[in-house]
């Protein structure tokens, strides 16, 4: 194994001189901290859009994402009846952009044909009230269709 300065096992046995910089940086101790300096040309208002500055508001207005609740979808709230004119989306707010999974609305239902508030109506179509023919069995929808035509 070769000896001699730099070469060998670490630490060095040696004195090595030490570089004029290290010296002049241990010598100069703390030091204190500057204030900031003011900016070169100051503004009397903001910037707007692209153009820079700090105006308070971003240049592009942030899009109005729904709140979603603790499935992640954004459902609408249940409205007062209109005739089954309106009908909201529930997003799923997991994508980007949020998908659409169903429509929520009034309808009416097909059996006894008295209005409800669906949370599908593209596959809800039966109502489900105190009288509600979701859970009737088949016998019921045509007891209550023979009534409701007065056969």
């Amino acid at each position: 194994m070769a000896a001699g300065p730099g070469v060998g096992v670490w630490p060095v046995t040696e004195a090595e001189p030490v570089p004029a910089w290290l010296v002049a940086w241990r010598q100069r101790g703390p030091q204190p901290q500057r204030a900031a300096a003011p900016p070169a040309q100051p503004r009397s208002q903001g910037g707007r859009g692209c153009s820079g500055g700090d105006s308070g508001s971003p240049a592009v207005a942030a899009a109005q994402r729904p709140k979603a609740n603790w499935h992640g979808f954004a459902e609408p709230d249940r409205w007062p009846y209109d005739g089954g004119v309106r009908r909201e989306s529930v997003l799923d707010c997991d994508f980007h952009p949020p998908r659409v999974v169903r429509k929520v609305g009034w309808r009416a239902c097909m059996c006894c044909g008295t209005p409800f508030f669906s949370e599908d109506v593209m596959r809800l179509r039966l109502c489900d009230g105190q009288d509600g023919c979701r859970g009737a069995p088949t016998i019921e929808y045509k007891r209550k269709a023979a009534a409701r035509t007065g056969a």
